[in-house]
């Protein structure tokens, strides 16, 4: 993927530097952090974590940048990428993993299959069991 493809679009909240929250964020549309939270965070679009942001707590989000600081466990449901100045401590899971370089990772990784390869492997073993049964 090309550098330019990294920034998300509609980024619907922000959260400035200089903003801190203690408590849940859940939220439908996509969030930028360049403040601090700590708090589990829940978001069915897009998550950017800027350079000066920090999270303390769980994260889930369709896609995920992190050029902040990130302590806890964080999921995906497709594409991750940790930033040169990103960091992270604690375990992930998404479909696509990118670390840039000077990213770190202080956890494990685990990634995942999409739900549309999933269901491809399937239909195909769905006609190799048609294919082979008896008439």
């Amino acid at each position: 993927m090309r550098k330019k493809d990294r920034s998300f679009q509609n980024i619907e909240s922000l959260i400035s530097s200089g903003v801190e929250i203690k408590g849940d964020i859940n939220s439908q549309g996509s969030i930028r952090i360049d403040g601090q939270v700590e708090g589990n965070i829940n978001i069915k679009g897009d998550l950017i974590l800027g350079e000066k942001g920090k999270i303390k707590g769980e994260v889930r989000a369709e896609n995920i940048i992190i050029a902040g600081k990130l302590e806890g466990k964080a999921a995906a449901g497709t594409r991750f990428e940790i930033a040169a100045t990103g960091s992270i401590t604690g375990d992930i899971n998404a479909t696509t993993l990118i670390i840039d370089e000077g990213g770190t990772l202080d956890g494990n990784s685990r990634m995942t299959r999409t739900k549309e390869h999933n269901n491809d492997n399937e239909r195909v073993l769905n006609f190799k069991k048609d294919k082979y049964k008896e008439k």
